[in-house]
């Protein structure tokens, strides 16, 4: 699957905006897929044999590629690619970890809970590295560097300190890492939970897409003049570790007692920050998860619907079709008969 995948996501670097959106029909290699002619996307699905998840690669306008990547895989993964020139990528991370190295120089290490920027305004090969076993949800946005003021809302003559290295093309590339705020965690949860299809799919990407934009703008100006960081970035770490608790054991979920112990706070303020960040309880938050696990279950080849409600946390089937229906609107067999 390595090559494959170097070969698919170099050419979608390569096209950038060739291979993605219109052009997608003409991709024909069996890593991706055109998931209906209602979407507008690409997917670069994860081989069964090497874990479980996906790549949804999505074109908003010229120059500009929304990458979201939802999965886990069972061994170390690494792949390859060598973008063109005059590339940036604002990655942020949800869950799990990446690291990234550039002509076999030191690696990067991008975590759990952070934004950061990468620019290579000279062409170079470069090797990313995911770990095996750790749940990764990330969104990534590609853009030309040409266009990095405009899309950020800023005057190119007058981008904040933390923002400015990237408008110069003349050394060999620029890092820069934060701390996600808890605005960009939620909008980058709505992002890989996105419910919608086709055009509506498009809208929604666009608009979110727009939002992270000015959340990093906002935050590389807060960090330049008397303002501190956001007041709840350490909050997100924490509450970040719950969630991924949660979603490590959604058959039998921790209570919230258990969850507080694990990541060190009382249970209380657990509860809050939970909410604040995630605009969820965390009971809502499990059922949540649960269902959208049931549904990509219920996708796969030779699940019985009795098997999944196990798998999610139900003894009864009755009780998981009903709360299946209550979220997506369709029964479990609905989803199997679609596929």
């Amino acid at each position: 699957m390595v090559d494959l995948v170097r070969n698919d996501v170099n050419r979608v670097y390569r096209g950038f905006n060739s291979d993605c959106g219109e052009g997608a029909e003409r991709l024909s290699t069996p890593t991706l897929m055109r998931p209906s002619e209602a979407d507008d996307f690409i997917r670069l699905s994860v081989d069964a044999d090497k874990g479980a998840g996906f790549w949804d690669v999505l074109r908003l306008q010229d120059g500009l590629l929304l990458c979201v990547a939802e999965g886990v895989y069972s061994d170390p993964f690494r792949f390859f690619v060598s973008p063109p020139v005059d590339i940036i990528s604002l990655r942020m991370i949800l869950s799990g970890e990446l690291a990234f190295c550039r002509n076999a120089g030191r690696a990067i290490h991008m975590k759990q809970g952070a934004m950061s920027l990468l620019r290579q305004a000279q062409a170079g090969d470069c090797e990313f590295h995911i770990p095996e076993k750790r749940p990764l949800a990330s969104v990534t946005l590609h853009f030309h560097a040409d266009r990095f003021a405009a899309l950020m809302g800023l005057d190119e003559g007058a981008l904040p300190a933390m923002l400015a290295p990237f408008s110069d093309s003349t050394g060999g590339y620029n890092y820069c890492e934060t701390p996600m705020t808890p605005a960009m965690v939620n909008g980058v949860i709505d992002i890989i939970k996105a419910p919608y299809t086709g055009m509506l799919r498009r809208r929604y990407f666009e608009a979110k897409t727009l939002e992270l934009m000015c959340l990093v703008a906002d935050a590389a100006q807060c960090s330049d003049g008397e303002a501190q960081p956001a007041p709840h970035a350490p909050a997100a770490a924490y509450v970040q570790r719950a969630a991924r608790t949660l979603e490590e054991n959604l058959a039998e979920p921790p209570t919230v007692d258990q969850l507080a112990r694990r990541v060190g706070v009382n249970r209380t303020r657990l509860r809050q920050d939970f909410k604040r960040i995630y605009g969820q309880t965390i009971s809502e938050f499990i059922q949540v998860r649960r269902m959208d696990r049931a549904r990509a279950l219920l996708r796969e080849d030779g699940a019985s619907i009795s098997a999944v409600a196990e798998a999610v946390g139900y003894r009864h089937a009755g009780n998981f079709t009903s709360a299946f229906r209550r979220r997506f609107g369709v029964a479990p067999k609905d989803i199997k008969r679609r596929h």
